[in-house]
């Protein structure tokens, strides 16, 4: 039986997602079908995957436009400090300064 949890964000740009994913300073790796690592061998494919530390990993992956999440949160949760909905909430925060950072560069408002 798969641990793995599947959620959908409103991530769009793969380039904004990395530049959080730097930000945080998390490691992660980026491709295709990249290997997420879940409970007793289970494994799910991703475009990019955050080594969380420990057997459990984190991946995004494209879904139509968005990005989905996909991860074993019991393993992630029980073997690190890296929490779902903390993860997420930071991860979607940083996304959208980095998103509305480049849209004001792109427009002129900033330098």
């Amino acid at each position: 039986m798969s641990h793995f949890i599947r959620i959908r964000t409103q991530m769009r740009e793969r380039a904004h997602l990395v530049q959080a994913l730097r930000d945080l300073h998390y490691q992660f790796q980026e491709g295709q079908n990249l290997v997420v690592r879940g409970w007793q061998g289970n494994r799910e494919t991703a475009d990019v995957v955050v080594n969380t530390g420990s057997a459990y990993d984190i991946g995004f992956r494209r879904q139509a436009q968005d990005y989905e999440v996909v991860a074993d949160w019991w393993g992630v949760e029980k073997d690190t400090r890296i929490r779902q909905q903390s993860f997420l909430e930071q991860v979607n925060q940083r996304y959208a300064y980095n998103l509305v950072k480049s849209q004001a560069r792109e427009q002129d408002l900033i330098v």
